[in-house]
Protein backbone atom coordinates (compact mmCIF):
# COMPACT_ATOMS: atom_id res chain seq x y z
CA UNK A 1 0.00 0.00 0.00
CA UNK A 2 1.17 3.43 -0.97
CA UNK A 3 1.42 6.64 0.97
CA UNK A 4 -1.65 8.10 -0.68
CA UNK A 5 -3.55 4.53 -0.07
CA UNK A 6 -2.69 4.50 3.40
CA UNK A 7 -3.75 8.23 3.93
CA UNK A 8 -7.05 7.42 2.16
CA UNK A 9 -7.41 4.07 4.19
CA UNK A 10 -7.09 6.22 7.43
CA UNK A 11 -9.51 8.84 6.42
CA UNK A 12 -11.95 5.98 5.77
CA UNK A 13 -11.48 4.68 8.49
CA UNK A 14 -12.02 8.05 10.56
CA UNK A 15 -14.92 8.64 8.69
CA UNK A 16 -14.09 11.96 7.56
CA UNK A 17 -14.76 13.34 4.38
CA UNK A 18 -12.28 15.03 2.32
CA UNK A 19 -13.90 18.72 2.91
CA UNK A 20 -13.53 18.29 6.46
CA UNK A 21 -9.69 16.82 5.80
CA UNK A 22 -9.08 19.92 4.06
CA UNK A 23 -10.43 22.01 6.67
CA UNK A 24 -8.25 21.00 9.35
CA UNK A 25 -5.02 20.58 7.17
CA UNK A 26 -5.87 24.13 5.09
CA UNK A 27 -5.46 21.66 1.62
CA UNK A 28 -7.77 21.96 -1.00
CA UNK A 29 -9.86 18.73 -1.71
CA UNK A 30 -8.23 18.44 -5.17
CA UNK A 31 -4.93 18.32 -3.29
CA UNK A 32 -5.72 15.65 -0.94
CA UNK A 33 -7.32 13.36 -3.81
CA UNK A 34 -4.57 13.61 -5.97
CA UNK A 35 -2.29 12.54 -2.86
CA UNK A 36 -4.91 10.03 -2.18
CA UNK A 37 -5.12 8.68 -5.76
CA UNK A 38 -0.90 8.65 -6.31
CA UNK A 39 -1.11 11.28 -8.58
CA UNK A 40 0.58 13.70 -6.43
CA UNK A 41 3.23 13.15 -3.46
CA UNK A 42 3.07 15.22 -0.60
CA UNK A 43 6.33 17.05 1.16
CA UNK A 44 7.16 16.20 4.64
CA UNK A 45 5.31 18.78 6.01
CA UNK A 46 2.17 18.37 4.01
CA UNK A 47 2.09 14.59 4.96
CA UNK A 48 2.91 15.96 8.71
CA UNK A 49 0.34 18.06 8.49
CA UNK A 50 -2.12 14.94 7.27
CA UNK A 51 -1.05 12.53 9.84
CA UNK A 52 -2.11 15.46 12.55
CA UNK A 53 -5.51 15.25 10.89
CA UNK A 54 -5.66 11.72 10.71
CA UNK A 55 -4.16 11.02 14.29
CA UNK A 56 -1.85 8.30 12.48
CA UNK A 57 1.84 7.97 12.41
CA UNK A 58 4.00 9.38 9.93
CA UNK A 59 6.27 6.13 10.77
CA UNK A 60 4.10 4.00 9.72
CA UNK A 61 4.19 5.24 5.97
CA UNK A 62 7.69 3.51 6.08
CA UNK A 63 7.00 0.25 8.65
CA UNK A 64 4.46 -1.92 7.02
CA UNK A 65 3.93 -4.46 10.21
CA UNK A 66 3.47 -1.61 12.40
CA UNK A 67 -0.29 -0.43 13.27
CA UNK A 68 -1.59 2.54 11.03
CA UNK A 69 -3.02 4.16 14.28
CA UNK A 70 -1.35 5.64 17.31
CA UNK A 71 -2.34 3.82 20.32
CA UNK A 72 -1.24 6.20 23.81
CA UNK A 73 -0.41 3.12 25.58
CA UNK A 74 1.91 1.50 22.94
CA UNK A 75 3.56 5.20 22.91
CA UNK A 76 3.42 5.06 27.20
CA UNK A 77 5.05 1.79 27.42
CA UNK A 78 7.90 2.95 24.67
CA UNK A 79 8.84 6.07 25.93
CA UNK A 80 8.90 3.74 29.66
CA UNK A 81 11.60 1.59 28.13
CA UNK A 82 13.54 3.84 26.16
CA UNK A 83 13.81 5.52 29.67
CA UNK A 84 14.37 2.75 31.85
CA UNK A 85 18.03 2.94 32.20
CA UNK A 86 17.41 7.20 32.51
CA UNK A 87 19.19 7.03 35.90
CA UNK A 88 23.05 6.09 34.26
CA UNK A 89 22.92 8.12 31.38
CA UNK A 90 25.58 10.74 31.10
CA UNK A 91 24.82 14.06 32.74
CA UNK A 92 25.37 15.70 28.91
CA UNK A 93 22.97 13.15 27.67
CA UNK A 94 20.44 14.05 29.77
CA UNK A 95 21.10 17.90 29.59
CA UNK A 96 21.16 16.84 25.47
CA UNK A 97 17.19 15.26 25.97
CA UNK A 98 16.31 17.99 28.34
CA UNK A 99 16.97 20.16 25.66
CA UNK A 100 15.09 19.05 22.92
CA UNK A 101 12.33 17.87 24.88
CA UNK A 102 11.74 22.17 25.85
CA UNK A 103 12.58 22.81 22.12
CA UNK A 104 9.69 20.53 20.80
CA UNK A 105 7.87 22.22 23.61
CA UNK A 106 7.88 25.82 22.07
CA UNK A 107 7.59 24.50 19.14
CA UNK A 108 4.31 23.27 19.92
CA UNK A 109 3.05 26.03 21.90
CA UNK A 110 3.82 28.15 18.72
CA UNK A 111 1.98 25.59 16.34
CA UNK A 112 -1.64 26.11 19.10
Amino acid sequence: MNIGEKLKAARKQKRLTLKEVASVTNLSISYISDIEHGKSLPPIDTLTSLCRALDISMYSFFKEEEPMFLRETTLQGELTELLRDFPDWSPEDKEELIRYLKAKKVVREGEA
